[in-house]
């Protein structure tokens, strides 16, 4: 029957008969690309076919594109009045097919309307609706058949998302037993193809002929780059393509680099991956044949969307698929690339595990550098404003761990949004101190740009920031920040995570690892763990004196397997040998494996499962001895391990686990020296008491933002942990370090571990301030009280961006004996303080203070304040200049109408004095 297809509204490319073309591959999308212009109750969207003739039609089936399909759906059918009557109302799930029965009616024109659509961009304001496919039940009854679930994404045609997702869906398949063919009933007929025709005598019966091709990937080209260099992508799947591109590329740079290649000159890095969905190389068959032991050519036709042998059969082929394609961009890639630069004596770093929704296994990329590198973002309110879309260190972390790299690296402080607004105190630090507790070690900052003096200043930058070279406002004072992170990264760096649970994050692909409050464990909190992938569960585990143990040194009390029916073949032939010989292992009983093993895998499958989970089922039965040790199920790691007698490695006292306190953490071990990083999260002071799982040592307070090392006097020992009192100022962080024995309790009082400020009176106004005339500020000024810059009355203040001095003279308060501290109030953004000629030093983070004891005087005290601001404001001023009348000149775009921020000295200052 012939078919005519209509829309209320389309975008280019995704026209109205896609929706209805039988391949779910391609879609129909309505117009709008700006939140609120998608379908709603006011304003819908529909779609319409009309008929040749008259047809009876018992219902609608609607395939929505994942993540971006109808919510509220109407369907309809034109009376003789040419009105439209609805037929059936229904909601449907994200990324789920939706079908709707109705008593039989017959007409030639129906219309399918949408009321609301899925937006996970703009979940409340969708920006439009996206169909896949759509077919009235009974009509054109050859394209009901429901298509492949998440097809795209099973065959690796697109990425599967943006930011390191999830992808156990990809596992699951529809109950259905409507294959296109069995197995047995594909016929390879290429042999009688030539000169573009076939000429094959088929057997009888009702034949599809499928002809399999490959072209370039829709994002085959370079995606990130300057405008004149986007060129082609290497092939990731072969290692062909990529010797052609080191030879070509690399080793002349190498040869020029001399014998700084190797000293010098270490590694050598790739970004992250930007190249979309690839499925397919040249040698792929083969790869996959050696990989899998089966030849993929009779399921060639499930890559055209037909269902072979079974729903079942033919998800399990394409888990194989994705599997063999991330195998061969780990090995072929990534593994070649550090075999290349081996020869040079370099070793790698590439971004080489996403974030985008790439067909790899994160970890093994990983695992094939010297040093495991992703990445993390500052904080932007236009792009990765979610934590979840900005940290993605808990995957290096991980890969270091496991694979017995010492380094866990990224690519630190990316933003894409407002241009120089990245604040140290409130921004850069917290965002560090978060990837800290995540694992990190390493800051390869992003990004450092070289700017030619004819570009002026602040020069020619990259379309994404941080920018930090020697051309932004607070370079003169930036050592004190990189001061702060590579006292941190040094810590870091020292021996080893402590983690309680290694869990085993499955075989299949995509495959990444996200934030560590996932939890993919159950192992939170008060409790860390390390994520591994098949490959170091099989070569690299094994067990010793009841622990899982890894063999350059990472030790756990437990394994954790998926929550998944399903798991490989040889994970679980390891996992017996573990649990054999001594192992706690954590999870459910697999049902199946992952890919295609046959008979006789499944069976080899459901005895080893039977072996380890025995009776225990999760409800009555809930553990399994087996050998020396025993596997449990329907309980979480967290509660095995409380149950092993493993307390909480860290805990607030007194929290309320619903309302959970704003401090992250980590702890490393260097030999008998424990050392706990512990940051308060929040914009406000904190003070708590922390256990630590450490006995019988004496607390210090390590200060990375001072270098200041102390004891902590208070403390108490508790059960085989110690108790410790904490003070945080805002986004505040200590390393609390354990490294020797404690002594006797002190006779008397013991003193509190921080001491009580009292104020002892404000330095107040007039002060004196000089700004830098060369960027548009008065040569003197004068404040009688403290003041955002950017709501001075003067304009050359207003928009002033740069270093001023603000001098003061005063005399000390007669109580200012002993300790004396100097405080701040708020400075935007960072400050250097001289006291009677003395330089105190450069304060950039609460607490915004620093130590006067030795520099104040009775009388008479000179005080200066330098105090350096962020570049927008002055930027600001000249996007609203012409030219030549411009004191700055960058190649970025800023706003004329950016709002400017807090800028200068706030105040208010005071002096304190320590009690």
């Amino acid at each position: 029957m012939s078919l005519t297809w209509k829309a209320s509204s389309t975008q280019p490319g995704h026209e109205a008969e896609l929706a209805g073309d039988g391949d779910a591959g391609t879609f129909w999308v309505s117009r709008g690309a700006q939140p609120g212009q998608g379908p709603s109750a006011q304003k819908k969207e529909w779609l319409q076919v009309t008929l040749e003739a008259p047809a009876t039609v018992r219902g609608v089936v609607v395939v929505p594109r994942p993540k971006y399909g109808p919510r509220e759906c109407t369907l309809q059918v034109r009376q003789e009045n040419g009105k439209f009557k609805p037929l059936a109302n229904f909601k449907m799930e994200s990324d789920q097919t939706g079908r709707a029965d109705i008593e039989p009616v017959t007409g030639s024109e129906f219309r399918l309307s949408f009321s609301g659509a899925y937006d996970p961009r703009s979940p409340d304001k969708p920006r439009n609706v996206q169909v896949a496919e759509w077919a009235l039940v009974g009509v054109n009854a050859a394209k009901t058949r429901r298509p492949i679930r998440f097809f795209e994404d099973k065959a690796a045609r697109r990425e599967l998302g943006f930011s390191v997702p999830r992808s156990e869906h990809l596992l699951d398949w529809q109950e259905a037993d409507d294959p296109d063919a069995r197995l047995e009933e594909v016929r390879d007929v290429t042999a009688c193809a030539k000169d573009g025709k076939l000429r094959w005598e088929a057997p009888p019966g009702t034949w599809t002929i499928v002809r399999v091709g490959y072209t370039l990937a829709p994002r085959a080209h370079v995606s990130t780059s300057s405008p004149t260099w986007k060129g082609l992508c290497v092939d990731y799947l072969d290692p062909q393509a990529l010797r052609w591109y080191w030879k070509q590329i690399v080793e002349p740079l190498i040869a020029d680099a001399g014998p700084r290649a190797g000293t010098t000159w270490k590694y050598v890095h790739t970004d992250s991956w930007e190249l979309g969905g690839v499925n397919w190389t040249p040698e792929f068959p083969r790869e996959f044949k050696t990989r899998r032991g089966y030849d993929m050519t009779p399921w060639l036709p499930v890559l055209a969307g037909c269902v072979v042998e079974s729903r079942s059969a033919t998800t399990r082929f394409l888990t194989d698929l994705r599997r063999t394609i991330a195998d061969c961009i780990a090995d072929n890639h990534y593994g070649v690339m550090a075999q290349l630069a081996a020869q040079h004596g370099m070793g790698i770093h590439p971004e080489s595990g996403g974030p985008h929704g790439a067909p790899v296994d994160g970890l093994q990329c990983m695992g094939r550098g010297s040093i495991a590198m992703m990445e993390f973002w500052a904080r932007s309110p236009r792009h990765r404003v979610k934590d979840e879309d900005r940290f993605f260190v808990k995957q290096a972390s991980s890969a270091a761990n496991t694979y017995g790299l010492r380094i866990a690296a990224a690519e630190a402080f990316t933003t894409i949004g407002p241009h120089y607004h990245e604040n140290p105190a409130d921004n850069l630090k917290p965002s560090f101190d978060f990837a800290l507790c995540e694992g990190l070690n390493r800051v390869v900052w992003h990004t450092f740009t070289c700017s030619p003096a004819s570009m002026g200043i602040p020069g020619q930058e990259y379309f994404a920031g941080t920018h930090f070279n020697p051309q932004v406002t607070w370079w003169p004072m930036a050592q004190a920040f990189v001061s702060y992170l590579n006292r941190c990264q040094l810590m870091m760096q020292q021996g080893r995570l402590v983690a309680d649970a290694l869990v085993y994050h499955g075989d299949w692909t995509p495959s990444f690892v996200r934030m560590k409050r996932e939890d993919p464990g159950q192992v939170l909190p008060g409790r860390d763990y390390d994520v591994c992938n098949q490959e170091v569960l099989v070569t690299r585990a094994a067990c010793r004196d009841g622990r899982i143990v890894l063999p350059d040194g990472m030790s756990y009390a437990v394994l954790v397997l998926p929550d998944r029916p399903e798991i490989s073949l040889p994970a679980l032939r390891k996992v017996m040998e573990l649990v054999e010989a001594g192992a706690t292992v954590v999870g459910p009983r697999p049902q199946r494996a992952t890919g295609l093993v046959g008979a006789d895998g499944e069976r080899e499958l459901a005895q080893l499962a039977g072996r380890l989970w025995g009776r225990a089922d999760g409800e009555k039965v809930f553990a399994n001895p087996c050998g020396k040790g025993r596997v449990v199920c329907g309980k979480q790691a967290r509660d095995v391990l409380a149950e092993m007698k493993i307390a909480r490695d860290l805990e607030v006292v007194g929290a309320d686990p619903a309302a959970k306190a704003p401090v992250d953490w980590i702890h490393r071990r260097d030999g008998e020296c424990d050392i706990y990083f512990v940051a308060n999260t929040s914009p406000k002071p904190l003070e708590i008491e922390v256990l630590f799982r450490v006995a019988g040592k004496q607390p210090e307070l390590w200060d990375a933002v001072s270098g200041d090392v102390r004891d902590l006097p208070r403390f108490a020992q508790r059960d085989g942990r110690t108790a410790v009192p904490l003070r945080f100022e805002p986004y505040q962080s200590w390393f609390v370090v354990f490294r020797k024995a404690a002594g006797p309790p002190p006779a008397g009082k013991i003193a509190p571990n921080f001491a009580t400020l009292r104020p002892l009176g404000e330095i107040a106004g007039p002060w004196d301030v000089s700004f830098d005339p060369r960027w548009g500020g008065p040569e003197q000024a004068t404040f009688d009280k403290l003041l955002d810059w950017a709501t001075h009355e003067d304009e050359r203040i207003r928009y002033y961006s740069g270093r001023a001095v603000y001098r003061k003279k005063f005399d000390a308060p007669t109580a200012a004996s002993g300790r004396v501290w100097l405080d701040l109030g708020a400075v935007r953004s960072l400050a250097r303080v001289r006291l009677n000629d003395k330089d105190l030093g450069i304060v950039w983070c609460a607490p915004w203070r620093v130590d006067a004891s030795d520099a104040l005087q009775p009388k008479a005290n000179k005080l200066e304040i330098e105090v350096i601001s962020l570049w927008p404001n002055r930027l600001t001023r000249d996007a609203n200049l012409p030219a030549d009348k411009r004191l700055t000149r960058t190649n970025v775009e800023i706003p004329p109408k950016g709002a400017l921020l807090p800028s200068g000295l706030l105040g208010p200052v005071s002096l304190l004095r320590e009690q």
